[in-house]
């Protein structure tokens, strides 16, 4: 399958900005490999992806992604149905069902991203009023994300009345098995900040506050200006028992695709990663090298659903120590290895001012003087 083909009768005015960087500048031609590479085995059961990756192309794209990472993961793909998205074949076998989170539409579209926006990466949310703006907003978008695919799964009355068979009908499909949704975070420019704080928020209630650095339990927050109630902690209510965990990244992004480029090898981009480790100092500035790769499981966190009526377990996963979440009486729990991505600054021009650049954002995120930091943290 070959996504950068022209298709008939598509103008270049209808095509997506990203998709056109991503084809044409050879800024990103290692990038357009690696998705070339993702989709020459891809599937197409609806005959219409190739269509939607040139001109949305988040949902395509997002998919190709999870596509690399079941194959990664050793994961076989039934290909006989063409709903849910993806269903995992073997002794356990699990549905997944792909969605995306985009910006509202009054709001304020990614081509009108600023430098500043982009060297914002390097600076860790500091007020609770940023942290509010941010997330509630992340909060908002993803529960309209996640509960249009609850509806897919357990079935819903339309526009008209009339009900729509959910997937948990379909006669290939079993309630015994998990039911997981897979999303994406493009809802605002700043998404790459997220982190995992709206999915907390969100799925467990633990709702963070960067001025005690401590989570608080909330039930609701308020949706961006308005005095409308948004519900939060929503792993906890009964609708939700059938989706059995959700997987989560607010960093699948062109910048994803530079930094497993510049990890393969040569590459125009300049990459650093913020990452968080247990041990002081903690937040630890990886620059992205072919001897310091970025791995395509990095930034990908799966969060368990503690009431879902079936519960998800994956063997691979934990094997490929995939970053995972869960919340019980006790507290909050976490399990993978890999050091968790809180934001990645991806320049063209990095290289200029790299030393500047990763000591500015050592010294920003672990609220020190970064005489000597760099050398200290560097992954």
């Amino acid at each position: 399958m070959d996504v950068f083909a022209r298709i008939p009768g598509l103008s270049e005015e209808d095509l997506h900005q990203k998709f056109k960087v991503l084809r044409d500048e050879p800024y990103y031609m290692r990038a357009k490999k690696i998705v070339e590479e993702w989709t020459k085995d891809f599937n197409d059961r609806d005959n219409k992806i190739t269509h939607e990756f040139q001109t949305t192309f988040h949902s395509s794209f997002w998919e190709f992604y999870l596509h690399a990472v079941f194959s990664k993961l050793g994961l076989k793909l039934k290909g006989k149905h063409n709903r849910p998205d993806f269903i995992i074949d073997g002794e356990l076998e699990f549905y997944v069902e792909a969605v995306v989170s985009e910006i509202k539409q009054e709001g304020i579209s990614e081509l009108e991203r600023t430098p500043d926006d982009t060297l914002s990466m390097l600076e860790p949310i500091q007020t609770d009023r940023e942290f509010s703006i941010l997330i509630d907003e992340a909060i908002v978008r993803h529960s309209n994300s996640i509960h249009s695919k609850l509806k897919k799964f357990t079935g819903h009355a339309n526009k008209k009345g009339k009900w729509v068979t959910g997937y948990k009908d379909l006669d290939w499909v079993d309630e015994a098995n998990p039911y997981i949704i897979a999303l994406s975070s493009y809802d605002q420019i700043q998404y790459g900040k997220e982190y995992i704080y709206s999915m907390l928020a969100l799925l467990y209630g633990l709702y963070y506050s960067p001025e005690k650095d401590e989570y608080e339990k909330k039930s609701h927050v308020k949706k961006p200006n308005t005095e409308s109630d948004i519900e939060i902690g929503i792993f906890n209510t009964e609708e939700m028992r059938g989706v059995s965990a959700i997987i989560f990244t607010n960093l699948m992004t062109l910048g994803k695709l530079s930094s497993l480029s510049k990890s393969n090898g040569p590459d125009l981009a300049h990459v650093l990663n913020v990452r968080y480790c247990i041990e002081p100092p903690h937040y630890r500035i990886h620059e992205v090298t072919p001897e310091h790769p970025e791995d395509l499981l990095d930034g990908l966190y799966v969060f368990h659903n503690p009431n879902a009526k079936v519960k998800f377990n994956s063997e691979e996963l934990k094997a490929n120590h995939v970053v995972e979440f869960s919340f019980d009486n006790i507290g909050l729990a976490t399990e993978g290895a890999r050091a968790p991505i809180v934001a990645r600054y991806c320049s063209p021009t990095g290289h200029v001012l790299r030393k500047l650049l990763m000591a500015t954002a050592a010294s920003n995120y672990n609220k020190t003087i970064a005489y000597d930091i760099v050398e200290k943290v560097n992954t």
